[in-house]
């Protein structure tokens, strides 16, 4: 849901890593479930696509809850 909320957004990569100051390797990874997503990541993403957590991560966030 990430990548295809992010493409929406008009988001690259790079652009996401400017805004979150996640390493666009990390987001990529992320993207594909490679790497866990991790409270504060989701948050960051979250804020600057302007988007709930709830939304880019239904699976963890329900989890966390």
């Amino acid at each position: 849901m990430l990548k295809k909320t992010r493409v929406k957004k008009g988001f690259s990569l790079l652009k996401l890593y400017q805004a979150t100051g996640i390493d666009p390797a990390n987001l990529s990874r992320l993207e594909r479930g490679l790497v866990p997503a991790y409270p504060g990541w989701r948050k960051r993403i979250a804020e600057a696509l302007g988007v709930p957590e709830s939304e880019l991560f239904p699976e963890v966030v329900r989890k966390d809850a």
